[in-house]
C-alpha cells in the first residue's frame, strides 16, 4: 500500500485515507500497471489494516506467504517505474 501511495504523492494526485488496494489502485497514472486481479487486490485490502488488530482470525502460513509473494510483486512493479531519485530517497 506504501508504495501505490507513494506514486500517487509523487504525481501529486490526491487520495483518500483508505486501506482499499483497489480504490487507490484506481487512481494510479496509466503509465503504472499493477500486475493484480480483483481477487488479489481484496486479499491484500483484507491485510492492510484488520489482519494488523486483535481478534482478527489466524493466519496460515500459505496464505500469509502468498501475500507476502503479492506485495512484494507490487513493490517490485512500482520500484521499476520510479524514478531514481525517489528511491535514492529512501534509502538514507
Amino acid at each position: 500500500m506504501k508504495y501505490l501511495k507513494a506514486v500517487l504523492t509523487l504525481d501529486q494526485v490526491p487520495f483518500p485515507k483508505t486501506h482499499d488496494v483497489e480504490q487507490i489502485v484506481s487512481l494510479l497514472p496509466s503509465r503504472f500497471h499493477v500486475p493484480l486481479c480483483g481477487e488479489e487486490m481484496d486479499l491484500l485490502t483484507q491485510y492492510a489494516a484488520p489482519a494488523r488488530y486483535p481478534g482478527w482470525r489466524e493466519i496460515r502460513l500459505a496464505e500469509a506467504r502468498r501475500a507476502v509473494a503479492l506485495a512484494r510483486r507490487v513493490r517490485r512493479a512500482v520500484r521499476r517505474l520510479l524514478p531514481k531519485e525517489a528511491l535514492r530517497l529512501g534509502s538514507k
